[in-house]
Formats: C-alpha cells, sequence, structure tokens
C-alpha cells in the first residue's frame, strides 16, 4: 500500500466533519467570520452539529462582546436579528447590509422545502473606516458606550472586502446548500419507516420545536435579571409569540412568566444566602421592578417570604 492509499483509508469524514470542514475552510481562505443562526432546530438533530452552531452561533468579536453588554444594546441585537429574518421572507437571495452599529456583513439565508431554515452572516467588513468611525462614534453617543473606547474595538474587528465576492459566494453557497441537504437527510432517516410526506413534516416540526423551547429556556436563564416580555423572547427563538406561549407551556409544564419568576427567585434564595444586600436591592439585581411584588411572588414560591427565608439561617 502506497502513502497515497494510507491517507485514503485512514481519512474518512462524515457529514459533520465536511460542514466543519467547509466552514473552516471559509475562515482561513477569506480571514472572515462567520456567524451561524439555527431557525429551524437544525442543531437538535445532532449533538455534534449543535457544537458547530454554538462555536459560531454569536458575534464573538471585542466589539461586538461589548456591546452586548449593555441591557439596551442587547436587546436591539436580538431585535436586529428578527428583522433580518423576516425580510428573507421577502429577499431569496444573500445581500449585503450593516447592522444598527455600524458593522457590515454579507447575510446568505439556508432554505429546506423554501421555508428558512437558518442564516449564515459573513463578516465583519468595513467600506470606508473614516465614515465607519463617525458612525459608531455617534451610535456610542447615543447609547451612552464610551466614544474612544467603541471606536477603537470597532476598528479592531472590520476590515476592507480584499478578495473575490464571486468565489467567496460560491463557498457560501456550498455551505448553505450542504447543511439543506443535512438537514433533509436527517429527516429522511427518521422517517424512512412511515409514510414520507407526513412524517416527514412532523420529524421537522419536532426538531423546530425542540430548538424553539430549548432556544427560549437558554435565553431566560441567561437574560432573567433583565426586562423580558414574550415578544422579545419569541423574537430571539423566531418564532410567533402565542405559538411560543403554547408550546413552552406544553413541552415545559408552565407558562414562560412562571418560569422567568421561577429562576429569578432561585437566584434570589441565592444572593439572600451569601450577601448582606437588602430586599429592595435583591429584588432589583434578580429583574423585578417592585420589591413588594418580588416578595409576593417569593411567598408563592416558597412559601415564605424573603426576610423570614434570610433569618432561617440566623
Amino acid at each position: 500500500m502506497n502513502k497515497f492509499d494510507e491517507v485514503l483509508k485512514n481519512s474518512s469524514y462524515e457529514d459533520v466533519d465536511t460542514l466543519h470542514h467547509l466552514l473552516e475552510n471559509i475562515t482561513a481562505k477569506y480571514d472572515v467570520r462567520i456567524n451561524m443562526t439555527d431557525i429551524a432546530g437544525i442543531s437538535k438533530i445532532d449533538s455534534r452539529i449543535d457544537d458547530i452552531f454554538n462555536r459560531y452561533g454569536y458575534h464573538n468579536n471585542c466589539f461586538c462582546n461589548s456591546v452586548k453588554k449593555n441591557k439596551i444594546n442587547f436587546m436591539l441585537c436580538v431585535k436586529s436579528k428578527n428583522v433580518l429574518c423576516k425580510a428573507f421572507s421577502r429577499i431569496k437571495t444573500p445581500f449585503y447590509g450593516k447592522c444598527y452599529m455600524g458593522v457590515n456583513e454579507i447575510y446568505y439565508p439556508v432554505r429546506f422545502n423554501d421555508k428558512l431554515i437558518a442564516l449564515i452572516c459573513i463578516g465583519q467588513f468595513t467600506d470606508n473606516m473614516e465614515n465607519s468611525l463617525e458612525f459608531v462614534q455617534r451610535k456610542a453617543k447615543r447609547y451612552g458606550l464610551d466614544p474612544v473606547a467603541y471606536v477603537q474595538k470597532y476598528a479592531s474587528i472590520v476590515k476592507d472586502i480584499d478578495f473575490s465576492i464571486d468565489s467567496l459566494n460560491k463557498d457560501v453557497w456550498a455551505v448553505c446548500n450542504y447543511i439543506s441537504m443535512l438537514y433533509r437527510n436527517r429527516i429522511l432517516q427518521n422517517s424512512i419507516n412511515s409514510e414520507l410526506s407526513n412524517a416527514m413534516r412532523l420529524t421537522e416540526d419536532y426538531y423546530q420545536n425542540e430548538y424553539i423551547v430549548s432556544s427560549a429556556i437558554d435565553f431566560i436563564k441567561k437574560n432573567y435579571s433583565n426586562k423580558l416580555s414574550l415578544d422579545l423572547i419569541s423574537k430571539h427563538c423566531y418564532c410567533n409569540s402565542a405559538y411560543l406561549s403554547h408550546l413552552f407551556k406544553k413541552v415545559v409544564g408552565i407558562s414562560i412568566t412562571d418560569y422567568i419568576n421561577m429562576c429569578r427567585i432561585e437566584r434570589a434564595k441565592h444572593l439572600l444566602d451569601v450577601t448582606n444586600l437588602t430586599i429592595t436591592q435583591i429584588s432589583g439585581e434578580v429583574g423585578f421592578s417592585d420589591p413588594s411584588y418580588f416578595s409576593k411572588m417569593f411567598k408563592k414560591l416558597q412559601g415564605v417570604y424573603p426576610t423570614h427565608y434570610r433569618k432561617r439561617n440566623i
């Protein structure tokens, strides 16, 4: 066996390995960042696919990470992504655009049966550095951020497009089509012993519902201390608010509001145990704007008021 046969024999790739290779090839070839958004629950089909979406699931750079630490800007980022999804309900092809904080990207839709199942964002770019820095400076002042610091961070993460757009377009479309086929094949695998047309629809709905609920839970756990609403959570999950409310109650067994309150009270119990913060301070820390309502909710879920809960250890 020669050295070529040795390589061919010992180097086999499954579909998830291939997707990982395609994505890494794009980042290395064009020196770009990739952000992927799961809409239909692709990541819930396979834990390894979930790992890939987690790796590329957010804009991981010093500028975007700092922006999202501000509560107002974090909510705006969620809403901006939702607006992008709605845009692809009308637009069938990729387009070049800019987020509300001035970062330019190329947006690609991933579709299955003409339904949007994922987004791929390629960036981050600037058309004109001088104009972009002025734009970021104005935005930073508007949202109460440090203009100097954010201008510096922005300049460190963006680049000019110094490659062939036609070449990038072909490579990213290869990824979009591959994800669509991977999604289709995994659904078929789970439907093979059933009536295919009906089973495919049911399996597709199952994975999407799994994603919606897990995405909502993850979002709540990370942001329960902020002002949350059903509308904002549904935007994050890319679904109708009424459908999310019904599905969440069906799967989890309690309403979204009750789940948010449960997360907040659990955190409040910890703060009551390990800090000397006042009840009012803890109320605000865990996301309640009204200390009286906080005490009432704490009593409802724990059977005692916060003051009595704290005294039990004394």
